[in-house]
């Protein structure tokens, strides 16, 4: 091992699920849980059946509206073709396509329900040069699959051909992007929308998690962090001088690790954000991570630390039990961007100058946040942004917050998850993956650390 730290993890129910554990098992290299979560959201493409079939009768496609989704109308060109009753049919004849020689077996199209789940063949992706497959070869073998099963001929047909490329691939190639909300859709976007390098990860509604999670705080907290975390280590961020700062911090933000974010909500659960920071500034004394350097005239302490990716994790935990205890006591996401933005000036004074957590990139990222979802456009709300917002793209550590707070909001927000993510609800059911996500990553985590020593 690199490190020398060991952590216990605990789930949403203060229960231990992983003991003395290597922070190298909480690795997205290592970790076999993560691993899995990676490959999922790099490989998996939805086919939603019932938008396809409305869009071709309708004749609508190409539009880049997120809400209304309706500036492009040619009813004239609409087709009445009855996909639902072939959803099988089209299930297996994408199936044909795509599928390749030499695969372990593994069922790549799935028919639940109205929705056709396509996971890409490996080989095809091992091939790649990005995640692109997802889109391009279930996009094109949606459309000659619709085409043959209705008799659809290009040559004698052209309007109706041009119709279903239009509903599938929306104005692309005329717009790099696809139309949102469009009927093909994955976990994260298309690898030509990302602006930034190790950005892949981050392309996701931080809402989609929440309903990942089904609003439960701890799995959302541990299920961004897994995302996040995996963004840093792509995009170098976790390189050499970084990795044992990434992997403390997101160990105790994302993964409560020690307990220690539940340890303060419980705490401080009749108190204020306030509170909290005194709390982590005195188990961060106790614990030796910090000690006082001097005193003032007045008896007011500046203090110093000679670990500050220690100190730093115990912020990340403080500001995570700030965020839980402020969107819990009011019902609201709204309070996550608040904290976010104003908690680290409480850290600065109380510790006499100590960095807050990230070193400032929370803080000037959270003023910026604050502002966007309180001001200018309140009406959007945390939950409708994404990870790689030019906001939130500032610290690395603000999203599973985010995240957390949505997962506490009793309805308050205009962009609820219901409303922007309700299919993701209905994803997390398909996949047992997605269940007790912090347990999972803890248990893995344990299974691994003793394959890391020596």
């Amino acid at each position: 091992m690199k490190y020398k730290d060991k952590i216990d993890i605990y789930n949403d129910l203060s229960k231990c699920v992983a003991k003395d554990v290597p922070i190298e098992a909480l690795s997205p290299v290592y970790n076999p849980y993560m691993g899995k979560i990676l490959d999922l959201f790099k490989r998996t493409a939805f086919i939603n059946l019932p938008k396809l079939q409305n869009c071709i009768k309708e004749g609508k496609a190409g539009w880049e509206t997120s809400t209304g989704q309706d500036e492009c109308k040619m009813p004239w060109y609409g087709k009445d073709l009855p996909i639902m009753d072939h959803a099988e049919e089209i299930a297996n004849g994408i199936r044909d396509r795509i599928k390749v020689g030499g695969e372990d077996g593994e069922d790549i199209v799935k028919l639940i329900e109205d929705t056709i789940v396509v996971k890409m063949p490996k080989k095809v992706m091992e091939i790649a040069a990005s995640r692109d497959p997802v889109y391009t070869w279930v996009m094109v073998s949606l459309a000659q699959t619709v085409a043959e099963v209705f008799g659809i001929d290009p040559i004698k047909d052209l309007n109706t051909t041009n119709m279903i490329k239009a509903v599938i691939f929306g104005r692309y190639p005329q717009s790099t992007t696809f139309s949102p909300g469009a009927p093909v859709s994955s976990f994260l976007k298309p690898s030509n929308t990302i602006d930034g390098l190790g950005c892949g990860y981050s392309g996701i509604t931080v809402n989609h998690i929440v309903a990942l999670a089904n609003k439960r705080t701890m799995d959302g907290l541990a299920l961004a962090s897994i995302l996040e975390q995996a963004a840093q280590w792509e995009m170098g961020n976790s390189v050499g001088w970084y990795e044992r700062y990434n992997l403390l911090g997101y160990a105790y933000e994302g993964y409560n690790a020690n307990n220690m974010t539940l340890d303060l909500v419980k705490e401080n659960r009749s108190g204020t954000v306030a509170d909290i920071v005194y709390s982590t500034v005195k188990r961060a004394l106790d614990d030796g991570v910090i000690k006082v350097k001097s005193k003032a005239a007045s008896g007011y302490r500046f203090y110093a630390t000679n670990d500050f990716p220690m100190y730093n994790a115990y912020e990340l935990s403080g500001t995570t039990a700030g965020v839980i205890l402020n969107s819990g006591a009011m019902r609201a996401g709204q309070a996550a961007s608040a904290v976010i933005a104003y908690m680290h000036d409480l850290f600065l004074y109380e510790t006499g100058g100590l960095p807050d957590a990230d070193t400032g990139r929370m803080q000037g990222a959270g003023i910026g946040f604050a502002f966007y979802t309180h001001s200018i456009y309140g009406g959007a709300g945390p939950g409708a942004y994404t990870f790689d917002h030019v906001i939130l793209r500032g610290s690395g550590f603000i999203q599973p917050l985010i995240v957390a707070g949505m997962c506490l909001d009793s309805g308050t927000q205009l962009f609820s998850p219901e409303m922007t993510s309700k299919v993701f609800f209905k994803i997390r059911e398909m996949f047992p993956i997605f269940q007790d996500v912090l347990q999972k990553v803890g248990e893995s985590a344990e299974e691994i650390k003793n394959d890391l020593k020596g």
